[in-house]
């Protein structure tokens, strides 16, 4: 294993992204997002270095916004909702399309509440990355795979496999389609 997979492993074992209560209190500036929430994310995306203007633009924002997939901002400044709604979609659109992320979000909302639906997300994609980082140590730990959870759940745990699989697929590809690399285990 290279030293940009083990950086990211490490990084996942002691991951703590922000819960609702966690985000910013005050409002903030378009800039002042982008920031935080590409701050916040980059521990999540292995090759965030590669990527840093993809992860999140002033231009995904405002198509959220134009889409109708997150309310507008409030004289030009996003609160907890917002960002909320900005750091799931940063996520989810990476494994599905907008219109299905909107509406998954959509349902949750109604069915947790806002900040129990942005919890348990949170909660999800940190145990989801976590078992990822434990299959490339050959480590498996399946007990996260193997807990039931509510059906209305299901969606979002599903999701949050999908893009740690995704995470971990794309860097093994690239480690596979690199034929001067030395494999190490």
């Amino acid at each position: 294993m290279d030293t940009e997979i083990k950086d990211w492993m490490n990084n996942i074992k002691k991951i703590h992204l922000p819960r609702y209560h966690e985000l910013p209190d005050l409002a903030l500036y378009l800039d002042q997002v982008l920031e935080y929430v590409n701050g916040s994310l980059s521990v999540v995306f292995m090759n965030h270095s590669d990527q840093s203007d993809k992860v999140l633009t002033s231009s995904m924002i405002n198509n959220y916004v134009k889409n109708q997939i997150m309310p507008p901002p409030i004289k030009k400044k996003y609160g907890k909702d917002h960002i909320a709604f900005i750091i799931t979609i940063t996520i989810l659109k990476q494994i599905a399309n907008l219109s299905d992320v909107s509406q998954g979000i959509k349902h949750l909302t109604r069915v947790l509440g806002k900040v129990e639906a942005f919890n348990q997300f949170i909660t999800f994609l940190e145990n989801a990355l976590k078992a990822s980082t434990m299959e490339l140590e050959q480590k498996q730990d399946i007990s996260y795979f193997q807990t039931p959870v509510d059906m209305n759940l299901l969606p979002l745990k599903s999701a949050t496999i999908a893009f740690a699989s995704m995470m971990m697929a794309q860097y093994l590809l690239k480690e596979i389609s690199n034929p001067h690399k030395e494999n190490k285990k």
